[in-house]
């Protein structure tokens, strides 16, 4: 009789410490998985503002190469050029055009091709808008977004 019970206390302790290590696995891939999730809606979210520069830049050189309206061909300046990109990132809700994270420089020569002349027909004229996204798990810091659109002007 002592036999059995010795056996069964013995084989019932092992459970319970084995049940206590299940316990301990489970969270740690619940946390693991967690992680990945957050990090799977991060990377969505920063792809989602790429997709938004990008865009506020083609509006930026559409807005430079294009001539403008009333009798005249004259050109908009780089401020109009940044005011249509800065309107645009603000009809997005992502920007804060007077902090440093936002960078805009229009009427570049970009990529190697000839310098900006929006008044010579064919003249290639780009924007360029450089953000830095900051990284909310945890703090991480930022992550920089560059993206660059350039267009021909055609009059």
């Amino acid at each position: 009789m002592s036999n059995q019970s010795t056996f069964s206390s013995k084989h019932g302790a092992r459970l319970s410490s084995e049940k206590g290590a299940e316990l301990v696995e489970t969270s740690l891939v619940i946390l693991l998985f967690i992680l990945l999730v957050l990090g799977v809606f991060q990377f969505g979210r920063a792809l989602n503002v790429y997709q938004t520069i990008t865009n506020a830049a083609r509006e930026g050189a559409r807005f430079a190469v294009a001539p403008q309206r009333g009798g005249s061909v004259s050109y908009p300046s780089t401020d109009e050029v940044r005011t249509v990109i800065v309107n645009f990132l603000n009809s997005a809700n992502l920007s804060d055009p007077g902090s440093v994270r936002l960078q805009i420089l229009t009427n570049q020569s970009l990529g190697g091709v000839a310098p900006c002349n929006p008044t010579i027909s064919g003249s290639p004229c780009g924007t360029k808008v450089n953000l830095s996204y900051p990284v909310s798990i945890f703090g991480f810091g930022t992550i920089d977004l560059q993206t660059s659109v350039v267009m021909r002007n055609e009059t």
